[in-house]
């Protein structure tokens, strides 16, 4: 498939291919460390019909609860769905977590199952903790599958030109498989439309989207930013009603900020003004200068919409308290955070509301089942859409008794492996 002999070159003729799905939260302290993993709440089962492509299309209602907060917010019925459910159900199975930590601690490692499937994760920037967490969820869906025999991670620590050639490193060392987050948007085309042309499956995740999915690459999963957008609009338009707001958002271009940003602000009633849309790269340390720029420019601010809801934590709260000023805010964030949900409780300040939606750092292994099912065949829908729904930190607290304030409950990282990643 990448006009190479053997094993690669003849796999596309394995007619039967894997699909994914999605799925929820499963309480992570039932999770077992130490070498294997299997969380508890099998009982109930979201189901497809059937299953294919290597894949059975179930998964618990518990990992789905978990992980998507309610278990029918799966994207529609068909293909999408039924790659959700694979991908969600594969949370069950029992993998080798000293290997999956040590892997995730060297980026990347041999799996000892003698597969000859190499995949990758490859970002232009993958320095926070946000990313770290993703990288694990991925490592550990490729240690589900004994065909996957290499696991590769590359980051390119935010420099637009080395994210090309990591992206045409991996490639080279022969991927057959590669999940990537594009930070710098359509910059990625090039490299994307190389591995495509090369046969090999190329899915994004968080909503990665660059133009062209179904043709310069296979697929984007995601929730609808757009509807993101518009669901933070009306928060705002609860609960702000008048006066200034201002946006946060990533990269410069990046495709998760662009897709909220450009729908939240035309539904937002005409009397609430943006006053400030600022790019943070998603480092604490940026959106703290970033916020206390906007205060001294503009001290009324009333909310604030933004993505990362850890960084606003680690960034925002002490920008608040260098101004002198009570964090008395809306804000609209689209991960939950166990440090973000802290820090708001630690305040004790019924004037700070918090809502979210849900981190989705699982739905990268839900890119991963789709990349593993277009190897078997399996046709991927170009999107695979995950329903919106936030949730109120004064009625669903992020703060989880037992988890790493840097960790987000939602995750399906079980919960002796996060604090393995994060000790003390």
């Amino acid at each position: 498939m990448h006009g190479r002999t053997g094993w690669k070159g003849r796999r596309l003729l394995l007619g039967l291919g894997v699909v994914l799905v999605g799925a929820t939260l499963v309480i992570v302290a039932a999770a077992v460390g130490g070498t294997s993993h299997k969380p508890a709440g099998h009982a109930t089962q979201a189901k497809s019909n059937a299953g294919g492509f290597g894949e059975t299309y179930k998964a618990s209602t518990a990992i789905l609860r978990k992980t998507l907060f309610n278990a029918k917010l799966l994207p529609p019925p068909g293909m999408a769905r039924n790659i959700a459910l694979a991908a969600y159900g594969r949370a069950d199975n029992k993998v080798n977590m000293n290997l999956a930590l040590r892997c995730w601690k060297k980026d990347g490692c041999k799996t000892g199952t003698g597969g000859k499937l190499t995949v990758a994760y490859v970002e232009p920037f993958g320095e926070n903790v946000y990313r770290h967490i993703s990288k694990m969820e991925f490592i550990l869906q490729a240690l589900t599958y004994k065909s996957i025999g290499r696991i590769m991670y590359r980051s390119a620590h935010s420099n637009p030109s080395q994210a090309l050639t990591d992206f045409r490193a991996v490639i080279a060392q022969g991927a057959d498989v590669i999940v990537a987050y594009p930070d710098f948007g359509d910059a990625a085309i090039p490299v994307f439309r190389e591995a495509t042309r090369k046969h090999i499956p190329v899915v994004t995740y968080a909503w990665g989207y660059v133009s062209g999915p179904g043709t310069n690459y296979t697929a984007v999963v995601g929730e609808n930013v757009c509807k993101l957008g518009r669901a933070y609009a009306r928060i705002m338009n609860k609960y702000v009603k008048s006066g200034d707001i201002a946006f946060l958002g990533g990269f410069p271009g990046n495709p998760l900020s662009l897709g909220w940003q450009k729908c939240e602000k035309p539904a937002l009633n005409k009397s609430i003004h943006v006053v400030a849309n600022e790019p943070t790269n998603w480092d604490a340390s940026k959106v703290q200068q970033v916020v206390s720029g906007i205060l001294a420019a503009h001290p009324n601010i009333k909310g604030w919409s933004y993505e990362y809801g850890l960084g606003m934590a680690q960034g925002a709260f002490s920008a608040y308290k260098a101004a002198g000023k009570p964090f008395n805010a809306v804000l609209t964030l689209r991960t939950d955070d166990v440090g973000m949900g802290c820090a708001a409780k630690r305040l004790h300040n019924s004037k700070l509301k918090v809502f979210y939606y849900t981190a989705g750092n699982s739905q990268i292994r839900v890119a991963l089942t789709a990349g593993m099912m277009k190897l078997k065949g399996a046709k991927i829908p170009p999107k695979i859409v995950f329903p919106i729904q936030l949730q109120s930190e004064a009625k669903r607290t992020e703060c989880v008794k037992g988890y790493p304030q840097e960790a987000s409950a939602t995750s399906l990282v079980p919960l002796k492996l996060l604090h393995r990643m994060y000790p003390g």
